[in-house]
């Protein structure tokens, strides 16, 4: 499902979850981050960004950050899935199948050519879910260079 501003509470529950089974030194410092995100470009009301979340119950286990990167000719664009994460109680459950479908979905209903995403190499758990969805990989270099922002 895609998160809008009325999901906000329940958007700031997983994060802060997140930075905890992450080993974060202060947890409590996502919430304030995420907020501070959406505040300088509210991607819950973008045309350009989707955050695409899986539920279970009245909570959120798992989300996708999707970005559209429109192309100038035929393919008219691709999304593009800057972030995947699932709760580690939730992998194995299908959700992040559900969320990379759910992509897709939304790819095919905008009229692109695909869905494109970055994988470590040495996520092998990754990567294999990927091959079973569809996606190969290409020998692409990624070329990286941080700006000078909080990070």
């Amino acid at each position: 499902m895609r998160v809008v501003a009325r999901d906000l509470p329940t958007l700031e529950r997983l994060f802060e979850r997140i930075e905890r089974e992450e080993g974060s030194a202060d947890p409590t410092l996502a919430v304030p981050a995420l907020r501070r995100s959406l505040a300088a470009w509210d991607a819950l009301a973008s045309d350009t960004a989707w955050v695409l979340c899986a539920r279970a119950g009245d909570e959120f286990v798992g989300y996708a950050s999707v970005v559209r990167i429109p192309k100038l000719d035929a393919r008219l664009g691709h999304l593009f899935v800057d972030e995947l994460h699932v709760l580690r109680e939730h992998r194995r459950d299908g959700v992040a199948t559900a969320l990379v479908e759910a992509v897709s979905d939304l790819a095919d209903r905008l009229g692109y050519a695909g869905v494109r995403l970055l994988v470590r190499p040495e996520n092998a758990v990754a990567r294999a879910l990927y091959a079973g969805l569809g996606f190969t990989e290409s020998p692409t270099a990624l070329c990286e260079r941080i700006g000078s922002g909080d990070t």
